[in-house]
């Protein structure tokens, strides 16, 4: 290609060494399972990407929370039951040439928990969710702690799976690492207000912090 020359060429992401500059964005199929497994119908869809030959291949939200699900038909890495499961993803991926990293996240105010049965959604501060029309309930300070080991006990698990490294979501004031970002949802006045850069990223870094510790520092995250 002469308009992108550089397309086609190998590009590194910390230890992560992909063969070109192409990357499969996430997008949602709701091609998993009931019990939040992996399907056949869903590792075909991704293995015919990787096969279509992009280097990187970012998954679908995969939550770190087993309760609180994305979707009716979303995956999760919240046990290490799931481990095997997502390593027949991996392995058929990684057969084509290309890497792969899962899109982590604790859907917090997204969270369609109710929906089963289960609790009321979490965010920093009460906000409805505009596609379910239910408000979160407010974290308290003290949960906090427990959220962040759950990414990084997530992000311990890709690893096992063979997944190459992982995405951290925390985009467009969404799901719950997006929520502490933005005064329109967050309302707090203690140390993650989003009212300063230091109290509002504070969960982003624990979260970080816990990734490593648990995952490695040499695991590739992509935020």
């Amino acid at each position: 290609m002469t308009v992108f020359p550089r397309l086609r060429s190998p590009f590194s992401i910390g230890t992560m060494q992909l063969k070109n500059r192409m990357v499969m964005s996430p997008m949602t199929t709701a091609y998993c399972n009931d019990d939040q497994m992996p399907s056949e119908r869903l590792i075909r869809y991704f293995e015919e990407r990787a096969k279509g030959g992009v280097g990187l291949i970012t998954m679908e939200l995969i939550t770190v929370d087993e309760v609180h699900r994305y979707m009716h038909r979303s995956m999760t890495l919240a046990h290490d039951k799931y481990i095997d499961a997502h390593r027949r993803i991996t392995d058929r991926i990684h057969q084509h040439g290309a890497k792969v990293q899962p899109q982590l996240s604790h859907t917090g105010p997204e969270s369609v928990a109710p929906m089963f049965g289960g609790p009321q959604a979490v965010g920093p501060s009460v906000s409805v969710a505009p596609v379910w029309g239910w408000a979160s309930r407010p974290l308290d300070i003290s949960e906090l702690p427990d959220i962040a080991r759950q990414y990084g006990e997530g992000a311990r698990r890709a690893r096992e799976a063979g997944y190459d490294g992982i995405e951290l979501h925390a985009a467009h004031c969404y799901n719950l690492l997006g929520s502490f970002l933005s005064p329109l949802r967050n309302k707090r006045t203690d140390e993650y207000s989003a009212f300063k850069v230091e109290t509002r990223t504070r969960l982003i870094n624990e979260v970080l912090g816990e990734i490593k510790a648990r995952a490695g520092t040499d695991f590739p995250v992509t935020l």
